[in-house]
């Protein structure tokens, strides 16, 4: 549960943007996620993957 005060426009207005795709290991029964920037001007390339039963539901984080 959060305890910090709501954020105002004017914070909200002004936090980063990310422009990000993700893609599964299999569409029909995926295992992993892989989340990625389709955009990236690096030369090396960024992502983060993500197991599925390593993963913990956003319901279980409290």
């Amino acid at each position: 549960m959060s305890t910090a005060a709501p954020h105002s426009s004017d914070e909200l207005a002004d936090a980063p943007v990310f422009d990000l795709e993700c893609i599964y290991d299999d569409p029909e029964n995926p295992t992993e996620l892989t989340v990625f920037s389709p955009k990236s001007e690096e030369l090396t390339t960024s992502w983060i993957t993500v197991d599925r039963g390593s993963a913990v539901s956003l319901d279980e984080i409290a």
